[in-house]
């Protein structure tokens, strides 16, 4: 009896331990090409975007989203991933700011983590560029449907 509480609690643990990384916008309904729109207004020309159109990666840039300079001083750059989720609306979307840091001793830019923090402030003017998307769509006309 102990043992299956023991487990029990071991489980739920676990579940609670493990969380996806990066910031969630939930509940979206608009449609994905309205959705792509309005990330590339906010991230620029993606680097890399997915087959199925819904993981774009941004060009690198510096901590206050401004494009980033390879001359420049700065030994850290990030880039912005996001992800539609969701089969069907309303979707959810991931967004995850990613860091790398120049390694002098190889020469190359290192995977340093993932800065929560950009990752929110990121997803907050996404989130904005949504729901202007959201103000300018056409409602139903009622008068001619077809």
């Amino acid at each position: 009896m102990k043992l299956n509480q023991l487990l029990c609690f071991a489980t739920v643990f676990l579940f609670l331990g493990c969380q996806t990384p990066g910031y969630f916008i939930p509940d979206n309904q608009l449609q994905l090409p309205d959705i792509r729109k309005a990330v590339n207004a906010v991230i620029g020309k993606p680097r890399y975007v997915s087959i199925n159109g819904r993981e774009m990666v941004s060009e690198f840039h510096d901590e206050k989203f401004q494009h980033y300079d390879e001359n420049g001083k700065s030994k850290l750059r990030y880039q912005t991933k996001v992800i539609i989720l969701g089969t069907r609306r309303p979707y959810e979307i991931n967004v995850l700011v990613s860091q790398d840091q120049f390694e002098n001793q190889t020469k190359t830019y290192v995977l340093h983590g993932i800065d929560e923090g950009l990752s929110r402030q990121r997803a907050i003017i996404i989130k904005k560029a949504l729901n202007l998307s959201l103000d300018k769509q056409s409602g139903f006309d009622g008068d001619k449907p077809f």
